[in-house]
């Protein structure tokens, strides 16, 4: 049993974004995935950019800022798309308040963990603190997915949404056992997180 454990850490300690582009865009740009900024900034000081000089903060803040407004812009158009009643009707809304206010948790739990240079014996605790606060959000973005099918069966049954608590039962299972696997997760990981180095 041991070493299926090992094994598994194994091939999740080699597991990178590195060749899914188009997924790594698209869950940055829904504040899913951790923030450039630090790396940015870093990149910027060593080719000495027009960024090199302008403080830290500043580059995170704009960064948060923009990632903000691409999840408004996207659920902008999803309203459009769906319309205003069956988007209220769907609590769409709530998905997409939901990715800003946990993007904005990881983006400052993120900044707060790498953004400051301290000691490798804080930094192990620290990293842990991260993974952590990662992976509750994490477990509150995954669980949307859930309700999903519960959604299309109402619908196409012709019933409320939300009415039965069916959705927000399953929501809240997803997200406790997420949030359980996360919590194991962040115990065994020993590595560095990617985009940390």
């Amino acid at each position: 049993m041991k070493t299926l454990v090992q094994r598994i850490i194994q091939i999740a300690g080699k597991a990178q974004f590195d060749n899914h582009a188009l997924s790594y865009s698209i869950l940055y740009l829904l504040m899913v995935a951790p923030p450039r900024a630090l790396e940015i900034k870093h990149k910027e000081k060593k080719d000495d950019g027009e960024l090199a000089r302008v403080p830290t903060y500043l580059v995170v803040s704009l960064e948060t800022t923009l990632r903000i407004a691409s999840v408004l812009i996207i659920a902008a158009c999803i309203e459009l798309l769906m319309g205003n009643t069956l988007y209220e009707l769907h609590r769409v809304d709530t998905f997409f308040v939901t990715l800003v206010v946990v993007g904005a948790v990881h983006s400052a739990t993120y900044y707060l963990v790498f953004g400051l240079s301290l000691t490798s014996a804080t930094m192990t605790q620290l990293v842990l603190l991260y993974r952590v606060v990662r992976n509750i959000c994490y477990s509150l973005t995954v669980s949307f997915i859930s309700v999903v099918p519960i959604l299309i069966w109402n619908w196409d049954h012709g019933l409320s949404p939300f009415d039965d608590g069916l959705a927000l039962s399953s929501y809240l299972i997803t997200a406790v056992c997420f949030l359980f696997i996360g919590l194991i997760e962040a115990l065994l990981m020993k590595r560095m997180p990617l985009g940390t180095t």
